[in-house]
């Protein structure tokens, strides 16, 4: 039984607006608005903000397979599960049997079906599923607005899956959107609403500012005006405002790293949002990091990402 276009959109979750082209759906974690912004700014941003992170179809079925035919990178959780990573980058079909890990079919199933993290031009042309089988979205209990660069992307994570962001909507059960833009920084024309009332904001910019700027002036002036949008948007949301991780490379003509973080700390806390250290989430070890001069954490500082970020944000939920 293949799927319509309407039952797909209904499974999907993560992305502000999905237009139908000759390949397939195609969806976007930000809108049209902020796409160009970013290409204004630079045509690699502009790309990397056309990119699918955190965009899934998430829905339960008592099928016992379902296929899907597609263009990109996917991986397959099977309750909550990761089951499989499959590479069609190419475009091709797949078929991913509904069972346990010992091969055993499930009676009933919760399927993930996560879009790529950092393809460009990933889409969706068919899912089908068991003649006669029930299919319904997964429900969530909260909605979670991740806002950030490289890492809120899930840059070098290995998996898509296994970035902060992921971790962190799976162990809250969480709708959520991603947008996290390789290379972002604090730039107001960036800013855009969307179709999307989340509980939670979790903001992580500022690493790569400190250098774009040619003074901490000129950062602040952007990040004020980007952080005024923000929390006039979501005024009485929970915002948490992660400041920029351990990096090397901590001395730049703008200044000391330590200023950076000190405008991002500064302009989060007058405006009321919670501040979460970010030097206390992942270890100042190059071994959990995976670029040679430490900046994006390797799968294993992810983990450690995601596990600190949560304690220290259910202290207010």
């Amino acid at each position: 039984m293949q799927l319509t276009i309407d039952q797909i959109k209904t499974l999907t979750f993560g992305a502000v607006q999905a237009e139908e082209t000759k390949d397939g759906l195609r969806f976007y974690k930000c809108t049209e608005k902020q796409i160009e912004a970013w290409k204004t700014l630079s045509a690699t941003l502009g790309e990397r903000a056309e990119t699918t992170p955190g965009v899934r179809l998430d829905f339960h079925t008592d099928s016992k397979s379902f296929s899907f035919e597609a263009v990109g990178v996917f991986e397959v959780y099977i309750n909550d599960l990761f089951r499989t990573k499959l590479d069609l980058s190419e475009g091709g079909h797949a078929t991913v049997a509904l069972c346990d890990p010992l091969g055993d079919p499930l009676e009933d199933a919760r399927v993930t079906l996560i879009f790529p993290s950092h393809y460009l031009n990933a889409s969706l042309k068919s899912v089908s599923v068991d003649d006669g089988a029930y299919v319904k979205p997964h429900e969530f209990d909260r909605k979670i607005l991740f806002v950030g660069d490289s890492i809120t992307q899930g840059w070098d994570s290995g998996y898509d899956s296994l970035s902060y962001a992921w971790r962190v909507m799976r162990f809250f059960n969480a709708d959520a959107v991603i947008h996290g833009v390789g290379g972002g920084y604090f730039h107001r024309t960036v800013f855009d609403s969307i179709e999307f009332d989340p509980d939670i904001v979790i903001l992580a910019l500022g690493t790569n500012d400190f250098g774009k700027y040619p003074t901490t002036a000129a950062m602040r002036e952007e990040t004020v005006a980007f952080m005024d949008r923000l929390a006039a948007e979501y005024q009485g949301k929970k915002i948490f405002c992660i400041s920029p991780t351990w990096r090397m490379g901590q001395e730049k003509p703008m200044g000391h790293f330590r200023d950076c973080r000190q405008v991002v700390i500064d302009e989060a806390t007058k405006r009321g949002f919670i501040h979460i250290n970010g030097l206390d989430l992942v270890p100042p070890d190059p071994a959990f990091f995976a670029d040679p001069k430490p900046l994006h954490p390797n799968a294993l500082g992810f983990g450690i990402y995601a596990e600190n970020l949560i304690r220290k944000m259910l202290k207010y939920l």
